[in-house]
């Protein structure tokens, strides 16, 4: 009993001494967790401070026309000028004379831009916002940078990482050459497949889908050092009507657009989103008018700010566009904007006009002073966070280094790869074993007399296929080229048709045209084997339902073309899904398993 009690005594001391030795490992770990804390929280909470009191010092510094100035953001082009020459002096105009608060760069190179950008920051008052509409990346305004696909084709992964990881890059990127300001992501639904101006810029048709893919592009765009902006406010995907050429239209009630329209939205915000861009469309159904949401206080105040609570920067879509300036002729249309909620009126068409036509308003009591500096102090926090109060420039000798890495074209190339899409493939004529390669006929049908279209495919498949036949149609070729053509395909055991159909504002539609179109009809109906690779939007094949064997690539640019190329001929996988439906033909996530060629062999060896 004694020995019992003893060792009962034991085990409770040595139990004591591990909960005292518990007790003193947690409080050093408090302790050291707490020394980490408490630096950094108070660390933040002076940040906070420093940016609060910069933000009031410097809103109270400004006239009323000064403070205006900051709620306009102009254009400039990129390309080279000189900084002493006529073409600049209306940049020096517009920071020297109407204190812009910031520029939307397009063109150029990214030497180009970023010299521009440092000499337009040295130039102002105040630091400048920085735009760019940078959707894909720099190649979508230049020649130079990493090469994305297209949001619908980075759906198509059903990666969404993809999505982070390109507005990351995208944002360290223009970073680098000054630009701060991202416009983007597109958060439109395309559920309209007649859609001309949103189309393949959009994550897909599902809104749970597109949620997801545009609120990790936010993530990435935040975390690369930019400001994100979800566009087009409620929503531009369903309509057939370009913005740019008129007033768009969509027949929806307000609760299709909390099922459907609102979803990414609401995604991108919850995500931190810096700014909303409102569209161009009118909502009848909801606001009882046919106002553009962009100079609807419904629309801008009433359901963004108060409703979905977001507390960031709104930005209007162009002020320049058909939509605007064909029914809000004049000064007329950025009044109307501000007063609707906005806190940045882009592109206005006479920026002086604008900024003078706003300072009336508030002289007038249309618009009140207060509600003028809530708008400056959210761009001026904005700046703060930017970091551009303590340096606005960038260093030029560093841009060959951070824009185009290795490492990120390299995963561009992969994204585009793994949205290949195949939606047909009879007689598993895809990919083409070397005997098919080499009996078939490639034909380039390009919708616009365009140099990118087929520039990049072209030389692959002859990389590819020694002395292969290859043809190319475009709005130039004569009837009797076609009929040549058309000769030379009976010939041919296999063929493969790329028709390439460019997504362009002002264009109005998506579609090939007539002449082309019924070409590749004939170049169907002779009953080879027959296989049509897509590039631009993949509804096309509403136009060819016959088609055997059909393939999406959801984009004309280069990246596209050797992605396609390296699926057609089996040195990739292919496995994308479509993110979108066709009607009458194909689902949302569509889409056949294509091994690589060599898997194939290897599989048959087995």
């Amino acid at each position: 009993m004694i020995r019992a009690r003893r060792r009962e005594a034991m085990v409770q001391k040595g139990f004591d001494r591990a909960m005292t030795f518990r007790r003193i490992l947690v409080g050093f770990l408090v302790l050291v967790l707490l020394l980490d804390v408490v630096p950094l929280v108070a660390h933040r909470e002076a940040d906070a401070r420093g940016e609060n009191e910069w933000v009031e010092t410097t809103l109270r510094s400004l006239s009323l026309r000064e403070k205006i100035g900051q709620m306009i953001v102009v254009a400039a082009s990129s390309e080279f000028m000189n900084f002493a020459s006529e073409r600049f002096a209306e940049v020096r105009k517009q920071i020297e004379q109407n204190r812009v608060g910031g520029f939307i760069v397009r063109g150029g190179s990214p030497n180009e831009v970023a010299a521009l950008t440092n000499e337009m920051q040295r130039l102002s008052k105040l630091p400048l916002l920085i735009a760019a509409d940078y959707e894909r990346g720099l190649r979508m305004q230049m020649k130079n940078g990493t090469p994305f696909t297209t949001n619908m084709g980075v759906a198509a992964t059903g990666d969404v990482q993809a999505a982070y990881r390109q507005g990351r890059i995208i944002a360290e990127e223009m970073r680098a050459i000054g630009v701060n300001w991202l416009y983007a992501p597109v958060a439109d639904i395309n559920n309209n497949p007649d859609n001309p101006v949103i189309n393949i810029r959009s994550f897909g048709a599902d809104p749970q889908q597109v949620a997801r893919f545009v609120a990790a592009f936010v993530r990435g765009v935040r975390d690369g050092g930019a400001l994100a902006t979800a566009k087009h406010f409620p929503g531009h995907g369903d309509t057939a009507t370009d913005s740019h050429i008129g007033l768009a239209t969509i027949e929806v009630d307000r609760a299709r657009l909390d099922r459907m329209e609102l979803v990414p939205f609401r995604a991108a915000i919850a995500a931190g989103v810096d700014a909303v861009m409102t569209a161009h469309v009118a909502l009848p159904t909801i606001t009882g008018d046919r106002h553009p949401a962009t100079l609807s206080p419904q629309m801008t105040t009433d359901l963004l700010r108060r409703e979905l609570k977001f507390d960031g920067i709104i930005v209007t879509d162009s002020l320049g566009m058909g939509a605007i300036t064909k029914n809000y002729p004049g000064p007329d249309a950025a009044v109307r904007a501000i007063k609707a909620g906005a806190d940045v009126a882009l592109l206005p068409p006479d920026p002086t006009a604008a900024i003078k036509a706003i300072e009336e308003a508030v002289r007038r009591g249309e618009i009140t002073e207060a509600r003028i500096d809530d708008s400056v102090r959210r761009l001026l926090r904005a700046k703060y966070r930017l970091g551009l109060v303590q340096n606005r420039m960038v260093d030029l000798s560093a841009v060959n280094r951070l824009v185009e890495k290795p490492e990120n074209v390299q995963e561009a190339r992969r994204v585009a790869e793994r949205s290949m899409t195949l939606l047909r493939n009879e007689g598993g004529l895809l990919p083409l074993a070397q005997s098919r390669a080499a009996s078939a006929l490639y034909v380039v049908v390009a919708a616009d007399d365009d140099p990118e279209e087929g520039r990049t495919l072209i030389p692959q498949i002859e990389r590819r296929v020694k002395g292969a036949r290859i043809l190319k149609a475009d709005p130039r070729t004569t009837e009797a080229e076609y009929a040549q053509m058309i000769e030379e395909a009976k010939r041919a055991e296999n063929i493969i048709i790329a028709p390439f159909v460019k997504r362009a504002a002002l264009k109005g539609t998506v579609a090939l045209p007539d002449r082309q179109t019924d070409f590749i009809r004939q170049l169907l109906a002779l009953g080879k084997r027959t296989a049509i690779v897509a590039f631009g939007s993949p509804y096309l094949i509403r136009q060819f339902p016959e088609a055997p064997v059909y393939m999406a690539a959801y984009a004309i640019e280069d990246v596209a073309q050797e992605a396609a190329a390296r699926a057609i001929f089996g040195e990739v996988e292919i496995a994308g899904r479509l993110p979108v439906g066709i009607p009458g033909m194909f689902e949302i996530g569509a889409g056949l398993r294509a091994q690589p060629l060599d898997a194939r062999a290897e599989k048959a060896r087995k």
